[in-house]
């Protein structure tokens, strides 16, 4: 009687392991991860759905504050939460998925211009509470023995709200969020502080039950899946999307604006350009200036910018290299070949891999890139050549490679469409000289 009643006893437990459901949290961070009128919305919950979580598992969603949820990872009162930054701390507590769903960063935002970091101690500073940009600024701010009162909100939106109405001099927000934000907060902007390039991915708490369940590597293959076919660009971009912001209080509009305005700005600039530089490379501009007008959203899902967007990244790190007075170049590489056409996502992967923590990488137009190298001189650039070649050589991708190279030099006041384009200028030259030498 005994063994039949352990035999249920162990029977239910059992069963009440393997069928109780997945609590996942989720928070509030426009596109990545919202609440929706009461449902899950984001990119992290459609990459659920795609993974087909939703339909192998009895799975229960809590919306919560981000600090919140993670006490509740750390307690096992959820097993998951979406849209975490993978960092070394977090790695003794959590198992992550492999494969980065997006890349995102801090950036420093204020309703005034802050060239010198000192001028935040003392004052006000918007945090988001317990996000890993607040902790790494924190590091930062106290490396200059600069301390503000830091002032915690429930989102990046709240952060960026309190700066806007004067509650706080500055505040810490990813780029995403003030992208998405910094029109509807119009005094708000971004200063040159940008810091602390982090993955984005799932975590669930090590020693869970339901890491023995394969959800991690049910969403790495997914993922990798929806990179290479453009299905994870496709998702998020139509977060930007006209249709998808009725009803979102107005975003629609905003987000319009900023994408009109950034290349209405971009055109403008090369216009400009065109008139100072010679005939000769007339042509290499027009493939930029026509990629600009083919792609105007956001493309950073698989790690890699759209034009316009990686414009604004370049004028900030031009900020910075200025400010630190740290070297800084942009490298053009075109890939020629059917080869490269065919094998799109193994090129752009290997980019990705051969590029160093920090480094940018923009898609200029179809086969051509731009890597934006932080700290660097030309010497790394042709060691990224070598690198990369050889890359394509163990891949067996049948491609050509174009590289140039140019370095900012603050003194010259150029803009950041004009850095682009003198890289391309000596791409084109690298191109020219190559097919005179026959050289493949």
């Amino acid at each position: 009687m005994k063994r039949k009643l352990s035999f249920l006893f162990y029977f239910f437990l059992m069963s009440t392991l393997l069928f109780s459901a997945i609590k996942i949290g989720y928070y509030d961070n426009y596109p990545l991860t919202y609440d929706d009128n009461g449902k899950p919305n984001g990119l992290f919950i459609d990459v659920l759905k795609r993974a087909g979580i939703l339909r192998s598992f009895d799975v229960e969603f809590i919306f919560g504050e981000f600090a919140d949820l993670m006490q509740q990872l750390n307690k096992g009162y959820i097993d998951m939460v979406v849209c975490v930054a993978h960092t070394p701390e977090r790695e003794k507590l959590y198992s992550f998925n492999t494969e980065p769903v997006i890349i995102n960063w801090g950036v420093l935002v204020s309703f005034r211009t802050l060239e010198d970091i000192k001028a935040i101690d003392g004052k006000n500073v918007a945090v988001n509470r317990g996000d890993i940009y607040y902790q790494k600024f924190l590091e930062i701010a106290q490396s200059f023995d600069v301390k503000p009162n830091y002032v915690g909100y429930d989102s990046y939106e709240s952060v960026i709200r309190a700066v806007n109405d004067g509650e706080a001099i500055a505040g810490v927000v990813s780029r995403i969020a003030y992208l998405v934000n910094n029109t509807k907060y119009p005094k708000v902007r971004a200063t040159p502080f940008v810091f602390s390039p982090v993955q984005l991915k799932f975590a669930i708490r090590k020693g869970s039950e339901v890491a023995n369940k394969d959800i991690l590597e049910k969403i790495d293959k997914t993922v990798a899946v929806m990179k290479v076919s453009g299905e994870l660009d496709k998702i998020f971009n139509s977060y930007f999307g006209v249709s998808r912001m009725v009803g979102r209080q107005g975003f629609q509009m905003y987000l319009i604006i900023i994408f009109i305005g950034l290349y209405v700005l971009t055109i403008a600039g090369f216009m400009h350009v065109i008139k100072l530089q010679k005939a000769r490379y007339e042509a290499a501009l027009e493939v930029n200036r026509q990629a600009i007008a083919r792609e105007s959203i956001l493309d950073e899902s698989r790690g890699i910018y759209t034009y316009s967007i990686g414009l604004e990244i370049l004028k900030k790190y031009m900020e910075l290299s200025k400010r630190e007075n740290q070297l800084l170049g942009v490298v053009i590489l075109e890939f020629e070949g059917t080869g490269c056409e065919e094998s799109k996502g193994k090129v752009e992967s290997i980019l990705r891999q051969n590029a160093k923590e920090g480094d940018v990488i923009i898609h200029i137009s179809q086969n051509t890139y731009a890597l934006v190298l932080y700290k660097y001189g030309v010497f790394f650039a042709e060691h990224f050549r070598r690198k990369v070649v050889d890359s394509l050589e163990k891949n067996n991708i049948p491609c050509n490679l174009y590289i140039g190279f140019a370095r900012y030099i603050p003194e010259k006041n150029i803009s950041a469409e004009a850095l682009v384009y003198e890289a391309t200028a000596e791409m084109e030259k690298d191109k020219e000289f190559k097919k005179k030498m026959n050289i493949e």
